[in-house]
């Protein structure tokens, strides 16, 4: 690990999408990318004195969809054949 954490996410369900690992209760960020996964001690153990500890209290976390570019031409001519994500919270 490079970066000493700055953010510690612990107390959750963390979907990990390893499937030697399926699930933690913690992670730890650093600079903004996850650092470490593990366990609630081990995370909060890694972090600096000024780092953010996040109680999710139970609550899960799973991956996210990232997506940064667009199709305009063919968004443009088959707009309402398209996947649609207008109106997704």
């Amino acid at each position: 690990m490079a970066q000493q954490p700055d953010t510690i996410f612990y107390n959750g369900k963390i979907t990990t999408l390893d499937r030697k690992n399926p699930e933690v209760c913690a992670l730890a960020l650093a600079g903004g990318a996850v650092a470490a996964i593990g366990s609630d001690k081990d995370m909060r153990a890694l972090a600096g004195k000024n780092a953010r500890h996040i109680d999710l209290k139970g609550k899960r976390i799973v991956p996210g969809l990232n997506d940064s570019h667009t199709h305009l031409i063919r968004g443009g001519l088959n707009y309402n054949m398209e996947l649609r994500w207008d109106g997704v919270r």
